[in-house]
């Protein structure tokens, strides 16, 4: 039986990001929860040879931060397409990151889903 599912915003509709670099959301305490269902989307990219990587980070300490366990494999969703994942929570904190690489690079993007409440 699955927990009951919280609404979450790890990227509101329609965040911009512009410049080459790895841009991080603040983490979030998530002992209470067993998984995330999250949304994906991206909008066309900009620049001479862009790309769009995104991820789903977990530590203990909020100091060494590790991949998460995630379903199916990420891959760009590619633009104005959406993708679903499920993130496996292990550890105490989590968050997001986009990844951008070009010097001219610009992304609209947004991440949405829902947490599932552990079962005790």
């Amino acid at each position: 039986m699955a927990g009951e599912l919280v609404p979450v915003v790890m990227l509101p509709r329609f965040t911009c990001l512009s410049g080459p670099g790895t841009f991080r959301t603040i983490a979030m305490d998530v002992t209470a929860y067993s998984s995330a269902i999250l949304s994906v989307w991206r909008s066309t990219l900009v620049g001479e040879t862009p790309t769009f990587i995104f991820g789903f980070e977990e530590s203990s300490d909020q100091n060494t931060w590790t991949n998460c366990t995630v379903s199916p494999t990420i891959t760009d969703p590619g633009a104005n397409n959406e993708a679903q994942y499920t993130v496996t929570l292990k550890k105490r904190w989590f968050r997001v990151f986009v990844t951008l690489t070009d010097a001219a690079v610009v992304s609209t993007c947004w991440m949405t889903g829902f947490l599932e409440e552990r079962i005790a």
